[in-house]
C-alpha cells in the first residue's frame, strides 16, 4: 500500500476517520480494507475504494441513521474519496451462512454514496480470496481466515461465470468504434484480460499494472506493448486518447486471451479466431461466443 499511499497522501486519513467513525457509530467486530488498493495499484480515475465491515449484529432503523451520518461526514471531507467508496457492512452470521437468505437480518452496500440493503453475503469467491490472502485489517478482530474458502479454481470459475458479461461488453467500445468511446470503462476491461489470465494460470491475483508487465513477459508481442501502454495511461489517471489502434488491439486482446485461458486449462478448442468476423469496421462475435457456451457446457 505504501506507493498507493505515496501517490494519495491523503487516502490514509480519509481510511483512518472512516474506521473511526464506524467503529464509534456501530457494532464494528472488524474493518478490512481489499482490493486495488492493497495491491498498490489504485488509480483515482479508474479504481475503487474495496472495504468490508464485519458487524456484530444485523442493521437496525436506528443504524441506518448513523450510516447516513457517516457517509455525510466523509463526503464533506473528501467527496471525491467518498464516490469512490465501495463499503459492505456485513453481520457476522451472513459470513458463517454465505448461502442463506436471511429474512429478519440485513446489512448494507455503499457505493457512489447511495445505500442498499442486503440480506446475504455479497462478496465473490475471488473477493474472498482477495481478502484472505491480501487484505490489510484496519480495525478489530483479524476474521480473514473466517471467510468462505474459496475454491482452487476460483478464478477460471468467475471467469467461465463472467463469459456472457464479456459477451455483451464485445458489442461496445473499446471492442467496437465509437463517436463517443468511454474511455475509462475500456481501460479496466482491457486490463480485465491480462490480469485474469494471470490469475487463472497462477492461482494468484496481482494490480493491473502488473498483470499488464506479467503478460508483455510471457506473449512477447505487440499486444505485450497494447496491454503495457494501457496500463500506463491507468497509472497516470489519464484516458485512451492517445494510445493508437485501441479498437483493434482490444479485438485480438480478447480472442487472445480468450483462446489461452481454455489452453492453460487443458481444453482443446477449434480455430475460435476463424469465428470472428468483421464487417466494414464492426465486428461479429456471436459465433465466437457461441462455441464458448458450447465449449463451456460440454466441461
Amino acid at each position: 500500500m505504501k506507493v498507493t499511499y505515496d501517490r494519495y497522501p491523503e487516502l490514509p486519513r480519509f481510511l483512518k476517520t472512516f474506521v473511526e467513525f464506524t467503529a464509534t457509530s456501530l457494532a464494528t467486530r472488524s474493518f478490512i480494507l481489499y482490493g486495488d488498493v492493497v495491491l498498490d495499484d489504485f488509480s483515482k480515475r479508474y479504481s475503487k475504494i474495496n472495504v468490508i465491515i464485519i458487524l456484530e449484529k444485523g442493521l437496525w432503523e436506528k443504524d441506518f441513521n448513523e450510516l447516513d451520518s457517516i457517509i455525510d461526514k466523509l463526503a464533506a471531507m473528501n467527496e471525491d474519496f467518498s464516490k469512490l467508496l465501495r463499503a459492505y457492512f456485513v453481520p457476522y452470521t451472513m459470513l458463517e451462512n454465505p448461502r442463506i437468505i436471511h429474512q429478519d437480518l440485513e446489512g448494507m452496500i455503499v457505493r457512489d454514496l447511495k445505500q442498499e440493503i442486503i440480506n446475504q453475503y455479497p462478496l465473490s469467491q475471488t473477493d474472498d480470496f482477495m481478502i484472505m490472502k491480501k487484505g490489510e485489517v484496519l480495525y478489530g478482530e483479524d476474521l480473514r481466515s473466517h471467510f468462505p474458502i474459496p475454491p482452487l479454481e476460483c478464478f477460471w470459475q468467475q471467469f467461465l461465470a463472467e463469459v456472457p458479461n464479456i459477451e455483451e461488453i464485445a458489442k461496445i467500445y473499446p471492442f467496437q468504434h465509437s463517436q463517443s468511446p468511454n474511455y475509462d470503462h475500456a481501460t479496466n476491461w482491457i486490463l480485465y484480460f491480462s490480469r485474469v489470465l494471470y490469475s487463472i494460470q497462477n492461482n494468484d491475483v496481482i494490480g493491473r499494472m502488473k498483470g499488464a508487465y506479467w503478460f508483455s513477459n510471457e506473449y512477447l508481442n505487440k499486444l505485450g506493448d497494447f496491454v503495457v501502454e494501457v496500463a500506463s495511461c491507468r497509472q497516470r489517471n489519464i484516458s485512451l486518447s492517445s494510445v493508437m489502434g485501441v479498437v483493434e488491439n482490444s479485438r485480438e486482446l480478447m480472442l487472445f486471451c480468450i483462446e489461452k485461458a481454455f489452453k492453460i486449462k487443458g481444453i482443446h478448442t477449434p480455430d475460435l479466431k476463424s469465428l470472428y468476423k468483421e464487417d466494414q469496421g464492426h465486428a461479429n462475435f456471436s459465433r465466437f461466443f457461441m462455441e464458448i457456451r458450447n465449449i463451456i457446457e460440454n466441461i
